[in-house]
C-alpha cells in the first residue's frame, strides 16, 4: 500500500510536468493589447493650465514633450494660452476658477485643461554602514569588511487634474505618490551621495507614466507559447513568424490545420496544436474574434493544458480592451445636433422577430465564431428546434 500512493502521485503529475517541458520546450511569440485612456475618453485636444511653481511647470513640460511626440493629441501652445490669459486678465496662478474655465472654453474650443501641480518634493540624504564577512577560499580565514553606504531618497507628491472646458467638469483626477531613491556603495570610506536630479528624474518619470495613460491609449506587450512543431507544419510558420511575415506564417498554419483534419495518424498532442497556432497568429495580427474560437476548439480538445487557458485568457482580455477603446473613441465625438422640425419623429416601429431558420442560422454563426460555447449552442438550439 506504501508503494501505491507514490504511484499514484507520479502518474497524475505527468501532465503537469509534460505542459512544463512544453513552455521550455516551444518558442515564446509576442502578442499585443491595447489599453483605452484611463479615463475612458479619447482626447483630441488639450491645454496645460499655468503652473504655480517650478516644479510643476517641469512635470507639465516633460507630459507636454511626450504627448507632442505622441502625435496622438494635439496641445495647445504654451505661449498662446499665456497670451489668452493675459489679454482677457484670467491671471497665471495655477489655481483655475470656475469662471476662467468658462472663459478659457470659449476662447480654446472643444479641448480639455489639464492641471499640474506638485505638492511635495522632499529630498533627503542619509549613510549607513554594514559589517560584511567572507571566507578567504585560500587562506580559509575569515574577512571582516565595512560596506558603506550613501542613499539619496526624494517624497514626492502632485496631483492630475482633466477638466473640460465646455462644461466644466473634472473628467478625471490622480494623485501621483511615490518615493524613489538611489544608493552609491563603498568599501573605502563613505561614497559622494546620488545626484538629487537623477532620483528626482525617477519620481517624474513614474507620474509621466500614470498622467499618459490617463489620457492616452497605450500598448502591453505580453508573449505566448507557439508550437514549432515539424508536423503540419508549425515548425515552417514559426519560421515565417520569426521572419515577421505573419500573412504567410497564417497561410502556412491553416493548411496544417486543414491536413490535420484530414490526417488523423499523428499523436493526439498535435491537434490541438495546429488549431492553437492559427489562433495565436490572428492573435498577433489583432483578429482577436477570428482568434478566439480557434483557441476555445484548442482548449475544449485539451482541457487541462496550461498554455491553451492561459492564451484564452489573454485574448478574451484583449477583446474587453478593445470593447472599451471603442466606448473611449464614441465618448470623446462630439455629440450630434437633432434636426429641426416642428414635430418630432415617429418611433422606428419595432422590428418583426425573425423566424426559426433564421435564429438558426445565427445561432450556428455565433458558435462558429466562438461566442457561444457548445452547451449554450445545444440548448438554444433544442429550444428553436421545437418551433419548427
Amino acid at each position: 500500500m506504501r508503494l501505491l500512493i507514490p504511484a499514484t502521485l507520479a502518474a497524475l503529475s505527468l501532465p503537469v510536468q509534460a505542459q512544463f517541458w512544453s513552455e521550455l520546450a516551444n518558442p515564446k511569440v509576442e502578442v499585443t493589447l491595447i489599453h483605452p485612456p484611463g479615463l475612458g475618453l479619447k482626447v483630441e485636444r488639450l491645454a496645460f493650465a499655468p503652473s504655480r511653481d517650478l516644479n510643476s511647470r517641469e512635470l507639465a513640460d516633460a507630459l507636454t514633450a511626450d504627448l507632442v511626440q505622441s502625435r496622438q493629441v494635439e496641445v495647445v501652445d504654451r505661449a498662446h494660452l499665456d497670451a489668452v490669459l493675459k489679454e482677457q486678465e484670467l491671471g497665471a496662478s495655477g489655481y483655475v476658477e470656475p469662471a476662467t474655465i468658462a472663459k478659457l472654453g470659449k476662447l480654446l474650443g472643444p479641448s480639455v485643461l489639464v492641471i499640474v501641480n506638485v505638492n511635495r518634493s522632499d529630498l533627503s540624504r542619509t549613510q549607513a554602514a554594514k559589517e560584511e564577512r567572507s571566507t578567504d577560499y585560500k587562506t580559509k580565514k575569515e574577512i571582516v569588511r565595512l560596506k558603506r553606504t550613501a542613499t539619496t531618497s526624494l517624497d514626492f507628491s502632485a496631483t492630475v487634474q482633466v477638466v473640460d472646458l465646455s462644461t466644466g467638469r473634472v473628467f478625471g483626477a490622480q494623485r501621483l505618490e511615490d518615493a524613489p531613491s538611489l544608493s552609491n556603495s563603498s568599501y573605502d570610506g563613505f561614497p559622494a551621495h546620488p545626484r538629487d536630479s537623477d532620483v528626482r528624474r525617477l519620481a517624474f518619470e513614474t507620474a509621466k507614466v500614470k498622467v499618459l495613460r490617463m489620457l492616452l491609449a497605450w500598448s502591453e506587450v505580453r508573449k505566448l507559447t507557439f508550437f514549432d512543431d515539424e508536423v503540419f507544419g508549425m515548425g515552417r510558420a514559426h519560421e515565417r513568424l520569426k521572419a515577421r511575415d505573419t500573412r504567410g506564417a497564417l497561410d502556412l498554419a491553416l493548411d496544417g490545420l486543414d491536413q490535420s483534419r484530414r490526417d488523423r495518424g499523428q499523436k493526439p498532442k498535435y491537434y490541438p496544436r495546429a488549431e492553437y497556432n492559427v489562433g495565436i497568429i490572428r492573435f498577433i495580427q489583432g483578429q482577436y474574434e477570428e482568434a478566439l474560437p480557434h483557441l476555445r476548439v484548442a482548449l475544449d480538445l485539451q482541457p487541462d493544458a496550461s498554455i491553451f487557458q492561459t492564451a484564452l485568457r489573454e485574448c478574451q482580455e484583449a477583446i474587453q480592451l478593445q470593447e472599451a477603446l471603442r466606448q473611449a473613441e464614441r465618448r470623446g465625438e462630439p455629440a450630434a445636433r437633432p434636426e429641426p422640425g416642428p414635430q418630432a419623429r415617429p418611433e422606428p416601429a419595432e422590428p418583426a422577430k425573425a423566424g426559426p431558420e433564421a435564429r438558426l442560422q445565427k445561432l450556428q454563426d455565433l458558435y462558429k465564431k466562438g461566442l457561444l460555447d457548445k452547451r449554450e449552442y445545444e440548448a438554444k438550439k433544442a429550444e428553436i428546434l421545437k418551433e419548427l
